[in-house]
């Protein structure tokens, strides 16, 4: 049985604002948020963190890999270890992700990256990101890869998850894409538009097929030729941007998109943006090449992006904890609106905001103690239990 917990005289980071209160957790959720001088009884164990910042557990909802594994390998362990690793990095949840595999690979990967999702004992893995492989624009995926959508091809891919398939990103303009997406939703599988080539003014159709988000904002979207009268023509970016109900994922690194461009999209209401890593291989380790997929070699460096050997961009080396600080320090956001960003739109993209996402009374116990000056993760909460605390 769960002790019950009293955090003391630490600065919580809520949705609604920062606020100076004591945090309650029992039986693996926070059940109070209250005053200093409210008493509780003998049974409840107090933890000291004062001077501390609590913020919700950040959630990454497309991670390729990180540190020594890539997901496509669906290798033992890669789920189970790197649940752990990102304990340190104040991750509470995540989504294994894959790029666009060989056709006849794809479900028997599936397959396997679904049971090494039931093996995580440190963040939560949550399910599996498919992103591809319905594209319109390969991008850093191997081309030879791409497929067109289907119900069947649908059909093949939850099976093979067994009920592990939580996001998939693609190109909805493509034919028998529109059947493909509404087999998914049927699932409660979250469809990002991504790696797209769509005509703008196309979009509000495909989120009314049940479009939730966007993979990776202002990245393969392909931007129109000025107009021939000085007119802005619509861009793809523009359109998604109109659409108020979509959650547009950044990968917030300052090299992926502009800092100009994340602070535009910064001053969007605050349940528009959400921070994933993109991080493939090596991420948060040191530089490194290796083989992304048969002969596309890339490297990855710490604080850099993952390039191919012409210089292409082929995901990121960030960690989530890197990208919470750089959208604290590059793009001026406060801890309020970064919490929102690295947690509770996640959540609401996932359908999971009443369990996780957020510091709030009835949800799930998971959170980061943060140094309030440095932002680095000092510890990481996940269902009341201390999982990780960085050593003295």
């Amino acid at each position: 049985m769960q002790v019950k917990q009293r955090w003391r005289n630490a600065t919580l980071v809520t949705p609604g604002g920062e606020i100076g209160q004591d945090l309650l957790i029992e039986n693996g959720r926070f059940t109070g948020i209250v005053s200093r001088d409210t008493a509780t009884g003998a049974d409840w164990q107090d933890v000291d963190a004062t001077g501390k910042l609590l913020f919700p557990g950040i959630i990454d909802l497309l991670q390729h890999g990180m540190d020594v594994y890539l997901y496509n390998d669906a290798l033992p362990g890669c789920v189970s270890d790197n649940s752990t690793l990102l304990l340190s990095r104040g991750v509470t949840g995540f989504l294994p992700s894959i790029s666009c595999l060989p056709p006849e690979d794809m479900e028997a990967t599936l397959s396997r990256l679904a049971a090494e999702t039931g093996t995580a004992t440190g963040a939560r893995a949550i399910g599996i990101h498919s992103e591809g492989p319905v594209f319109a624009s390969p991008g850093a995926h191997n081309p030879r890869n791409l497929q067109k959508p289907s119900v069947e091809l649908a059909e093949r891919m939850l099976a093979a998850s067994n009920g592990r398939l939580k996001a998939v990103t693609l190109a909805p303009e493509l034919p028998g894409a529109e059947a493909f997406i509404k087999r998914l939703k049927q699932h409660g599988v979250s469809i990002h538009l991504g790696h797209s080539q769509a005509v703008p003014d196309d979009v509000a159709r495909y989120v009314s097929w049940g479009i939730d988000a966007v993979t990776h904002m202002y990245n393969v979207m392909r931007q129109p030729e000025p107009g021939n009268m000085g007119l802005h023509v619509l861009s793809l970016t523009d359109a998604l941007m109109a659409e108020s109900g979509l959650a547009l994922g950044l990968i917030c690194d300052g090299i992926h998109v502009s800092p100009k461009l994340m602070q535009i999209l910064a001053q969007l209401p605050v349940d528009r943006v959400f921070l994933e890593t993109d991080a493939n291989k090596y991420a948060g380790a040191e530089e490194m090449e290796f083989e992304f997929y048969p002969g596309q070699w890339v490297r990855s460096a710490r604080g850099k992006a993952v390039v191919d050997r012409n210089g292409g961009l082929c995901g990121s080396s960030l960690t989530p904890d890197e990208a919470m600080r750089n959208y604290v320090q590059l793009v001026g956001a406060d801890l309020v609106r970064t919490g929102h960003a690295t947690s509770l739109v996640p959540a609401r993209v996932l359908g999971m905001e009443k369990d996780i996402g957020s510091i709030e009374v009835g949800k799930l116990a998971d959170f980061a103690v943060l140094d309030p000056k440095t932002l680095e993760i000092e510890a990481t909460v996940v269902g009341g239990e201390t999982l990780f605390r960085r050593a003295a």
